[in-house]
C-alpha cells in the first residue's frame, strides 16, 4: 500500500482533474455509498462503519463530499472534522472535498478518488455524498452497495425519495432509530417497496450512529449485509465520453480561416503552435464542441504526411473522458493498438492516439477531461 503522503499527493492531482496512475492496479475493494437527505446522519454512519470496519481488521478510506463554500469554493463542515477519533489510524484515510457546484450529491472527480483508494488497496471506500435528498442518485452509477438514510418523524423526506433515491437503494437505513416514529418510517419504506418484487426489495436496517462508541447491534448488522454484497466489476466507471472536437489537416490556417469563421461564422479561439508535433493549432468554437485545424510546420510531422498521401481534410476525432488512464488500460487490455503513451498537446491537456488500425479507420485522439469523473 502506498504512503499516506504518496496518497495524499496523487488524491490531490486526482481531485484537480489528473488521470489515475497508469499502473494503478483494479484493486477488490467494496464502494460504499452513503447517501440521503440532509440532517440523516451520513457522516455519522460513515464513522460508525469505519469503527465497526476497524474491529474486524479492515482498512477504510472515506471521501466525504461537503457543500462548496461560495467565498473560498472550498468544502463547508469537512468531515475530517467530524471524525477526528480516525486521525493517527494508518488503516483509515479521510478526504474532503467540495462539491464545486456539481449536481447529484457528488463532486466531478469523487468516483475518480475512489477508484484510487481501492487500487491503492483499501478494503472499503465510503462515499459520502453532499446530501442532496432525491437528487443524490449519482452515487448508485458506480458504488457496489448503495445506502439510502433516512430518519423517523421526515415524512415528507420519505415521500420525497419515491421520486429518485427510492429506485437506487440497495440498501435502506433508518438512521437515528432510538427516536419516536422509527417503526413508521419502516413501515412507509415496506409500504413503498410493496410493487417491487419480494427478491428485489432491499432490506430495511435500523441505527443508532451517533452511538457507535457502544456495541451498536444495528451498525454491525449492517456491515455484515455490505460484507456480503459482490464487487460490481466495472474495468472503467461511467468514463462519460463526449466529443471535445474533430480535427481537419489543412495547407494553410491562413487561407482555411477565412472559410471557418466568415462563411460558417465560427469563433476562432486560438492559436498555438506544438513544436513537439510540429504542427500550428487553431481551434474554432463549434457549439458544445470545437474544430481544430492543423497545419504542418515541417515536413517529416504527422500532419505534413497525411496530406502527402491523402490531402486535406478530416484528420481525426478527439473524444473526452473523465479517466483516460482507466480507458487506455482497458484499450491496451483488449489488444488496441496506440500510437503512444499518454502525452500534452495543444493547451495542455493530456492525451492518447488510437490507431485507424484499431477502430475501423478512423484516428481516435482520447483526451483527459480537465474536470475529471
Amino acid at each position: 500500500m502506498m504512503t499516506p503522503r504518496e496518497l495524499s499527493r496523487l488524491a490531490t492531482a486526482v481531485e484537480n482533474g489528473g488521470p489515475l496512475p497508469v499502473d494503478l492496479p483494479e484493486g477488490s475493494g467494496l464502494i460504499v455509498g452513503i447517501t440521503g437527505a440532509p440532517g440523516a446522519g451520513k457522516s455519522s454512519l460513515a464513522a460508525a462503519l469505519t469503527v465497526e470496519m476497524r474491529r474486524r481488521g479492515k482498512t477504510v478510506a472515506i471521501v466525504a463530499v461537503d457543500p462548496s463554500s461560495r467565498a473560498t469554493g472550498g468544502a463547508i463542515l469537512g468531515d475530517r472534522i467530524r471524525m477526528q477519533k480516525h486521525h493517527g489510524d494508518a488503516g483509515v484515510f479521510i478526504r474532503s472535498m467540495a462539491s464545486r457546484g456539481a449536481g447529484g450529491g457528488l463532486a466531478r472527480t469523487s468516483i475518480a478518488l475512489a477508484r484510487l483508494f481501492r487500487g491503492a488497496g483499501f478494503d472499503y471506500i465510503i462515499v459520502e455524498t453532499v446530501g442532496a435528498g432525491q437528487d443524490g442518485i449519482d452515487i448508485a452509477r458506480s458504488a457496489d452497495v448503495t445506502l439510502v438514510l433516512v430518519v423517523p418523524g421526515m415524512g415528507d423526506d420519505i415521500q420525497a425519495i419515491k421520486a429518485g433515491v427510492m429506485e437506487i437503494a440497495d440498501v435502506f437505513v433508518i438512521n437515528k432509530a432510538d427516536r419516536p416514529g422509527a417503526e413508521q418510517a419502516s413501515n412507509e419504506i415496506e409500504a413503498m417497496l410493496s410493487l417491487s418484487p419480494e427478491n428485489a426489495r432491499p432490506p430495511i436496517f435500523r441505527t443508532v450512529a451517533i452511538a457507535m462508541d457502544t456495541d451498536d447491534p444495528g451498525v454491525a448488522a449492517l456491515v455484515d449485509e455490505i460484507a456480503s454484497r459482490p464487487r460490481k466489476m466495472r474495468l472503467v466507471a461511467d468514463p462519460q465520453w463526449r466529443v471535445d472536437h474533430i480535427g481537419v489537416a489543412v495547407r494553410s490556417l491562413a487561407e482555411s480561416l477565412p472559410f471557418y469563421t466568415e462563411q460558417m461564422g465560427m469563433t476562432l479561439l486560438g492559436r498555438e503552435t506544438v513544436e513537439h508535433e510540429g504542427v500550428e493549432v487553431a481551434m474554432l468554437s463549434a457549439g458544445p464542441s470545437r474544430i481544430e485545424l492543423l497545419e504542418a510546420m515541417r515536413p517529416d510531422c504527422a500532419i505534413a504526411r497525411f496530406i502527402d498521401k491523402r490531402g486535406p481534410g478530416l484528420h481525426h476525432v478527439a473524444m473526452r473522458v473523465a479517466d483516460l488512464s482507466a480507458v487506455t488500460a482497458r484499450l491496451k487490455n483488449s489488444g488496441a493498438r496506440l500510437l503512444a503513451e499518454p502525452q500534452r498537446g495543444a493547451g495542455g491537456h493530456l492525451y492518447v492516439f488510437v490507431h485507424p488500425g484499431s477502430s475501423g479507420g478512423v484516428l481516435w485522439e482520447i483526451i483527459q477531461d480537465s474536470g475529471g469523473l
